[in-house]
This record gives structure tokens, C-alpha cells and sequence, in this order.
């Protein structure tokens, strides 16, 4: 295959070194540009008030950045973790979790689903949402619903990257969250035809709300299974 035929892939985060690799010997082109910055900055009365709630029987991590706020709370201020339910999305947080000694009660691959899951536990009354300023209100919402009381709590925040970028020759977009789906199409326009590879449902949903163009979502929440979408679809066509 010539450099000119290889489909260009654009990522809208960035990627690891070994997904990157991945792509280019699958005979893919690769390009990224981040269109989020995460900080990993939080007001330390909110993890003194929340990591140990005695009205809550659930923790809830939605995101692995709110994970990483936790690890680095847990080590500038040592805090035996009460005995708790633990709600997580995707595999990263989930493992990242185990490492701090959290065992994960129920995993999901969205927001939506975790709630759904949580909503069944008959001894969940009320919950610790540990999440980033810019995290959608699906799950608080639902839970709410079902009278389950949504202590929220910020623990890193996300800011938009606004940028435009040659588009014309892409033949693929990642997507790994709704955040970077809002902040690319703040600037950029894609051909309707080139397919948008999204990490989630919610991912997906923010890219439909914005275009109408294919949405391929990844059998896992991981970058490692959105990579795995982006060479199954090209292989296939």
C-alpha cells in the first residue's frame, strides 16, 4: 500500500505509544491533537467530606480521571477507605481502583447503564459521585429518579481546546469522550461519509447530535478497543 493510500486516522486525544504503533503497522496514516486539557486539581475538604460519607453506601468513578484525583489525594493525605459499594465505567478505572485496594461491585460500559445497575441494589439509598466539572447529568438524574440521593463531587476539571484542523483528508475520527466531541466540532466541519469512532454510547450521542456520520462505537470503553473498531472497520470495507 502507498503512503497516498493509507487511511488517515485523526485522533482528538492523544494516544499511547503502543496504539499509535498499532495503527501504523496496520497501514494506517496518524494524526492527534488534543482538544481537551484535563487538571487534576480539587479542593481537599471535597475528598475529606466525600471519600468517607457515613450516610452514603456507594462510591461511584465514572471517568479514570477521577480516579487519578483519588490516587493522588490518597497519597498526600493517607485515609483508611471505609467499607463501601463501588460503581465503576470502563476497564481502566475499574483496574485503577483495585490498585488502591477498591474492589468493584459493578462495572458498565456508560453512565446510563451504571445507574440502572445501581438503581437495583435495594440498600443504595444514597451515593458519592466522584467526577469532573464537565460530567453530563444522566446518571445523577436517573438516580434521582429512583429517590437515590446524589452526593456530586468535583475532582478535576476539563477545559475545551478549541482548534481548527485540516480535515479534508481524514478517513477516521476518534472520539473518547463528549467533551472532545463538542470542543473539535466547535471549529471543524468532517465529510459526511468518514466514520466517527467513539468510546461509548454517550461519546456516540454527542457526535450524532452534531453530524450524521456513521458512529462505530468500541466493544469496551478503552482506547485499546476503539483502536481495535478503527482497524475491524477499515479491514472490512
Amino acid at each position: 500500500m502507498t503512503e497516498e493510500q493509507k487511511p488517515l486516522i485523526f485522533s482528538t486525544r492523544s494516544l499511547e505509544k503502543e496504539l499509535k504503533a498499532k495503527l501504523l503497522e496496520a497501514g494506517f496514516g496518524y494524526e492527534e491533537k488534543d482538544f481537551i486539557k484535563v487538571s487534576h486539581d480539587y479542593e481537599i475538604d471535597t475528598f475529606k467530606l466525600g471519600i468517607n460519607n457515613p450516610n452514603s453506601q456507594a462510591r461511584i468513578f465514572t471517568s479514570k480521571n477521577s480516579v487519578i484525583s483519588l490516587r493522588s489525594y490518597l497519597a498526600d493525605y493517607p485515609t483508611t477507605l471505609s467499607p463501601k459499594k463501588v460503581f465503576t465505567v470502563g476497564i481502566k478505572a475499574t483496574e485503577m481502583l483495585k490498585n488502591l485496594g477498591l474492589e468493584t461491585s459493578a462495572r458498565a460500559t456508560n453512565a446510563i447503564s451504571l445507574a440502572q445497575i445501581i438503581a437495583r441494589n435495594a440498600d443504595v439509598e444514597e451515593v458519592d459521585f466522584f467526577c469532573g466539572d464537565q460530567s453530563l447529568d444522566d446518571l445523577p438524574e436517573y438516580l434521582e429518579s429512583k429517590k437515590i440521593k446524589v452526593n456530586r463531587y468535583v475532582v478535576y476539571h476539563t477545559q475545551l481546546v478549541q482548534e481548527q484542523v485540516p480535515t479534508e483528508a481524514i478517513n477516521g475520527l476518534i472520539f473518547l469522550s463528549p467533551t472532545a466531541v463538542f470542543s473539535f466540532f466547535k471549529k471543524n466541519k468532517i465529510d459526511v461519509n468518514v466514520p466517527a469512532f467513539c468510546i461509548g454510547a454517550t461519546t456516540a450521542e454527542a457526535v450524532r447530535l452534531r453530524c450524521d456520520n456513521p458512529r462505530i462505537l468500541a466493544s469496551e470503553p478503552s482506547k485499546e478497543s476503539v483502536v481495535e473498531k478503527v482497524i475491524e472497520y477499515f479491514k472490512n470495507k
